[in-house]
C-alpha cells in the first residue's frame, strides 16, 4: 500500500514537471517562405541602370600619359590588358602588358585579379570600353585607355623602342567567389564576347539611315550643345550620364546605335545595354569618324 502511494506521488510530480516545462517552453517560430528565384533580366536590368547612373568624372577612362605614368611608377599595382590581336601584340606593347584579345575576354576573365587598377587598352579605346564598363559592373577597378594605340599612344611620339616586343605571361586563373547575383552577371559578361565588337562603320549607319530609318534608332549621347550643332538625321538625344534614368525611351525591337564624339563612351554605354537584351551598337569613332567621312549632319 505504501508503495503503491508512492508511486502515485511520483507520477503526480512528474504530470506537474512536465505541464511546468510546456507552460514555460518557447514556441517553436514557423518556418518563413523560401525567397523568391531570381530573375536573371531583372538582376541585369537593375545592374545596369545603377552603373549608367553612377559613372564618376573620370567615365572609367583614362589619359594615355596618365596610364603610362602609373605604370612607370608603380607597375606592380597594375594589370595592363592589350586587347588587340596576338600579332599586334607581339609586334609591340606596353610594358608588363599582357595579350587577351578582345574576342577572347569571356575565356580568359577568370585571370584579371580583383586587388589591382586594371587599364584595358585596345586600338581606338573603342572596345576596351566596352570591356571596362562591364568590368566595373563586376567589381573590378578598371579604366580604358584613352584613345588606345592609335589615337592615345602614338600621338605622345614615344618611339617604336619603348614598346615591349617579350610576351608577358598571363596569371593563374582564380574561381571567384560570387553570390547568386554576381554569378548572374558574371556568366552574362562572360556569354557577350564572340566574333563581333559591335562597332558599325560610318557608312553602314550612313546607308540604314537613309534606306529604313525606322527600322533603327539612332542615339546621340553628346552634350545637347553639341548636339544642336549638327547631329545624323533622325538622332535622338539622351546626354551620356542621364542614359541610365532614361532606359524606358530605348526600344527593345530594333537596333540602337550609339554616337558618341570618338565612340569611347559609347562603348561605355552600349556594353552594358547590349547586357540587358537591347541590341546596341556603337559608330565607329563616333562624330569623328562621320564627319571625317564627309556624311551629313542636320541641325533641326
Amino acid at each position: 500500500m505504501r508503495k503503491s502511494k508512492i508511486v502515485s506521488l511520483l507520477l503526480v510530480f512528474v504530470m506537474m514537471f512536465s505541464f511546468l516545462a510546456a507552460c514555460n517552453q518557447t514556441p517553436t517560430p514557423p518556418t518563413p517562405p523560401p525567397a523568391p528565384a531570381l530573375v536573371p533580366a531583372e538582376v541585369i536590368a537593375a545592374a545596369v541602370e545603377e552603373f549608367l547612373t553612377t559613372i564618376p568624372d573620370n567615365n572609367y577612362i583614362m589619359a594615355a600619359d596618365a596610364a603610362l605614368g602609373l605604370n612607370d611608377e608603380n607597375p606592380d599595382a597594375i594589370f595592363w590588358v592589350d586587347m588587340r590581336s596576338a600579332e599586334d601584340y607581339a609586334k609591340g606593347h606596353i610594358t608588363n602588358a599582357v595579350n587577351i584579345p578582345y574576342p577572347k575576354t569571356g575565356e580568359l576573365l577568370e585571370v584579371i585579379p580583383m586587388n589591382k587598377q586594371i587599364i584595358f587598352q585596345c586600338y581606338s579605346g573603342q572596345t576596351s570600353a566596352q570591356v571596362a564598363a562591364l568590368a566595373n559592373m563586376l567589381g573590378f577597378n578598371a579604366v580604358s585607355f584613352r584613345g588606345g594605340m592609335n589615337f592615345g599612344w602614338a600621338p605622345l611620339e614615344l618611339g617604336e623602342d619603348t614598346l615591349q616586343t617579350t610576351e608577358n605571361k598571363l596569371p593563374e586563373a582564380k574561381t571567384p567567389d560570387l553570390d547568386e547575383e554576381q554569378q548572374i552577371l558574371w556568366d552574362a559578361v562572360k556569354a557577350y564576347f564572340g566574333d563581333t565588337n559591335f562597332v558599325v562603320a560610318a557608312a553602314d549607319l550612313n546607308d540604314l539611315v537613309t534606306e529604313n530609318p525606322d527600322a533603327i534608332m539612332v542615339l546621340d549621347i553628346r552634350s545637347a550643345e553639341d548636339f544642336a550643332k549638327g547631329h545624323i538625321d533622325t538622332a535622338s538625344h539622351i546626354a551620356f550620364k542621364e542614359v541610365g534614368a532614361n532606359l524606358d525611351q530605348l526600344p527593345t525591337n530594333k537596333p540602337v546605335y550609339v554616337v558618341c564624339y570618338t565612340g569611347q563612351t559609347a562603348g561605355i554605354t552600349m556594353a552594358p545595354l547590349r547586357l540587358m537584351g537591347i541590341n546596341a551598337m556603337s559608330l565607329n569613332r563616333g562624330m569623328t569618324g562621320w564627319t571625317g567621312a564627309e556624311l551629313p549632319v542636320v541641325t533641326e
